[in-house]
């Protein structure tokens, strides 16, 4: 029975945890097909994790597994969950990674991992992702119902992270959000979508709008990096549909000295 699976971790490339992790896998799930989302998870980052998954599940086919290992609790009492979503499957630990989903009414059957019998042995106290994730995975893609995964939970009783939200003052014609991640290439993330804007009565991106982060002020707002010149700032909605901050051929990050947590202002002018 074959199966996609798709892996987002903080373990890095440098350590065999990764390699370690999909032996497991192919030994139990040998047809299955894993695909490395990102290994680059800052570490133990839930919101992170929660938004590049939420960035990239649907892109799959349907049935995929979709495996989170971002778990600053591990070898805690905390649970491990399973939980369905319309048709994909997601196993991560109860920290609340996956909250972003919780009020999606697709998000359904959820479970607690608890069929030990599939374990590796014995269970390290520091890489569940090897002894617990990986195994159980792969009994799921070889066909293992939901149900024997474990008992069944409510989303109610499932760890909520609070994920920073936008507060848009509309007497004031202000936008607030908050940069949520730094990309690869130094762009800076925000949890702004563009209907945010348009609450405000702004259209288009390219209206005037004047957008404050940190102590600078970055202008233009365009539709593509090549319509400022090399080295200056722009903002542009990214293919993740939030509001990104970027330097043109340059790292937004590094030169403004902003990382994740920031503030960012939005102002109609």
């Amino acid at each position: 029975m074959s199966k996609f699976i798709t892996l987002i971790t903080d373990f890095g490339l440098q350590d065999e945890y990764v390699g370690v992790m999909k032996g497991v896998l192919l030994s139990r799930a040998p047809d299955s097909t894993i695909i490395d989302i990102s290994h680059s998870i800052l570490p133990q980052n839930i919101m992170q994790a929660g938004y590049c998954l939420a960035a990239s599940y649907k892109f799959f086919p349907p049935g995929t597994i979709h495996v989170v290992v971002v778990d600053p609790g591990v070898g805690s009492t905390r649970h491990i969950i399973c939980a369905k979503m319309g048709d994909y499957f997601f196993i991560a630990p109860d920290n609340g990674v996956l909250s972003l989903f919780f009020n999606e009414k697709e998000f359904g059957e959820t479970r607690i991992v608890s069929c030990e019998e599939y374990y590796m042995k014995p269970v390290s106290r520091t890489f569940h992702g090897r002894d617990i994730f990986a195994p159980v995975v792969a009994a799921l893609a070889e066909g293992m119902p939901l149900k024997k995964v474990g008992p069944s939970v409510s989303r109610d009783s499932l760890v909520h992270f609070c994920y920073p939200g936008v507060q848009i003052a509309l007497q004031e014609g202000i936008i607030r959000g908050q940069i949520t991640w730094v990309d690869h290439f130094g762009n800076l993330v925000t949890n702004i979508r563009e209907e945010d804007w348009q609450r405000l009565g702004i259209i288009d991106i390219t209206d005037s709008v004047q957008i404050v982060v940190g102590n600078g002020i970055v202008t233009p707002s365009t539709t593509s990096y090549a319509e400022v010149e090399p080295g200056n700032y722009l903002a542009v909605f990214g293919s993740r549909g939030f509001l990104e901050i970027a330097q043109n051929c340059g790292n937004a990050s590094a030169t403004l000295e902003i990382t994740a947590g920031s503030v960012v202002e939005i102002k109609k002018v």
